[in-house]
């Protein structure tokens, strides 16, 4: 990955978390009144989980670390190698399924666990994002 295509995917990241404060998350009533706050928020938490996952990557890759072969694996490389704090899988984990549901079980989303999701693990994405650009080389 070059420095050009790190930078896009940093500026997708800040996009989308500042796009998913504007939308409606009062209630669960309010947010699925407009079909357009669902698909917004299933695009916007479905390319930022894909931006951590290529970023994650990057960092085996730059780090010489065993290539993972899940996405969830990129957490426990990382962890095990002690780049990212204990607990890293446990708590981040489910965000990286979350992704594949929405890639691969799109006609099964649960409009309430988007929601949640919005409203309870949207800090873990830039969390996750901060301890990603703390990893430095070695």
């Amino acid at each position: 990955m070059t420095g050009e295509s790190i930078q896009s995917k940093l500026d997708i990241l800040r996009e989308n978390l500042e796009r998913m404060d504007q939308i409606p998350q009062r209630s669960f009533d309010e947010f699925a009144s407009d079909f357009r706050n669902l698909d917004s928020a299933q695009h916007r938490l479905q390319t930022s989980i894909q931006a951590l996952i290529d970023l994650g990557s990057h960092r085996i890759a730059h780090l010489g670390l065993t290539p993972p072969e899940t996405s969830r694996e990129i957490l426990e490389i990382l962890q095990t190698a002690g780049h990212l704090p204990e607990g890293s899988v446990e708590r981040f984990g489910p965000i990286f399924g979350f992704r594949n549901r929405i890639v691969h079980m799109y006609d099964k989303v649960d409009p309430k666990i988007v929601y949640e999701i919005l409203l309870d693990s949207r800090r873990d994405l830039g969390d996750l994002l901060r301890a990603l650009l703390s990893i430095r080389s070695e």
